[in-house]
């Protein structure tokens, strides 16, 4: 066979897995504003596509014109496996670090993904009810009784266990706490004016959301090491859109 017209047979079916999994992480596992990496996502995110685009040129490279059918079979086989397992490992890794949980937090939202929480301890399945697109959205409270506050603390401070938004026996559905957001909510107002080469993006989301700004809130976000606004409807509390911009105001 010749090599052009192996490698060429070989890259579309590549090029196919390569953009159904590109599709997965840009308009499911990772939508706007959650298409963010930290150092082993990237990792990930570069095995796969590196691997997608190897297999065909190791098999422009093995396939030779003298070369008996049975080798040249046998070469392909073990290329396609070996460019399958970094396929579905790196893939995989994609899925296992996708946004997961968005949980509030005394006066933000930070994105966790399903590693960040241990699973074994969250009693209620609704918490892992995620929608198909995008992470479930939760309410972290915080013990309002001084023996619970201080037994949080201590836990936190001196005992290494997890924060606030990471434990899952503070957490609520945000649906039931969303009033509670807008008292730790801003006026969508004061985000435009403080930041004026964001003006443009903010209107078109204002534009997008009935048009008036009045009706609109947010809360600073946090996800990876990138940084969000989640938009309020300012009746409701409902997260209604998201917009990627520096929310923390001084």
């Amino acid at each position: 066979m010749d090599k052009s017209r192996a490698a060429i047979t070989h890259i579309w079916p590549s090029a196919l897995v390569l953009a159904i999994i590109a599709g997965l992480i840009l308009f499911v596992w990772y939508p706007y504003p959650f298409l963010q990496f930290k150092a082993n996502g990237k990792f990930s995110l570069s095995l796969v596509f590196i691997a997608g685009f190897i297999g065909p040129a190791l098999t422009w490279l093995v396939t030779k014109q003298d070369k008996s059918k049975r080798a040249l079979v046998f070469d392909l086989i073990v290329i396609t496996i070996i460019q399958m397992a970094a396929i579905a490992w790196g893939t995989f890794a994609l899925y296992q670090n996708r946004p997961y949980f968005m949980v509030f937090t005394i006066d933000r939202f930070e994105v966790l993904s399903i590693r960040d929480v241990d699973i074994s301890t969250i009693t209620q399945p609704e918490f892992l009810d995620k929608p198909t697109v995008g992470p479930i959205a939760l309410y972290a409270s915080m013990p309002v009784d001084h023996e619970g506050f201080q037994k949080l603390l201590k836990e936190v401070m001196f005992e290494g266990k997890p924060d606030l938004q990471f434990r899952p026996e503070f957490w609520s559905l945000y649906a039931e706490k969303q009033q509670l957001t807008l008292e730790a909510s801003q006026a969508l107002e004061e985000l435009r004016l403080a930041r004026p080469e964001s003006v443009k993006a903010i209107d078109k989301l204002v534009n997008k959301n009935g048009g008036d700004i009045t009706r609109l809130k947010f809360v600073p976000g946090i996800v990876q090491d990138a940084q969000f606004a989640a938009i309020l409807d300012a009746g409701s509390g409902e997260v209604i859109d998201t917009l990627t911009i520096d929310a923390w105001l001084d």
